[in-house]
């Protein structure tokens, strides 16, 4: 009876996993970046040109982050500013803008070999839609 018992549990338990391991995907989950799990492989020019679209953009990014934590900050006070929650959202519209202009400029505005998957996919949560999918909230 013991052992029946435990070879449930265990059954279970790899069940459970096996179930977390499929909805994370192929990409592994968080800092998968471009690309990750489609078996595409980028050629040097691509990669290159990725590489130094995420050099380029390393401030543009840097100020998204800043204002995704802004915006975490003001939504968790017991009493939310909505006047700043909103203006900070519109910020971060303008960031995410300037960001899109540049992936199109530098010509990374998707994968092309991903099935249109932009630059950030992968990255967590919001992510995977493209550059428009650049904020989280």
């Amino acid at each position: 009876m013991k052992r029946k018992v435990i070879a449930g549990v265990v059954v279970a338990l790899v069940l459970a996993l096996a179930a977390g391991a499929m909805a994370v995907g192929p990409g592994g989950g968080m800092g998968a970046g471009p690309c990750a799990g489609t078996g595409a492989a980028l050629s040097p020019e691509e990669t290159q040109k990725q590489a130094q679209f995420m050099k380029d953009t390393l401030p543009l990014r840097h100020k998204m982050l800043q204002i995704r934590t802004d915006l975490a900050v003001l939504k968790a006070q017991t009493k939310p500013d909505w006047e700043a929650i909103a203006a900070k959202q519109k910020e971060m519209v303008d960031v995410r803008t300037a960001l899109q202009k540049r992936a199109y400029e530098s010509g990374v505005t998707g994968c092309g070999k991903c099935g249109g998957m932009g630059m950030m996919s992968g990255m967590g949560r919001g992510m995977g839609r493209g550059m428009s999918g650049m904020g989280m909230m």
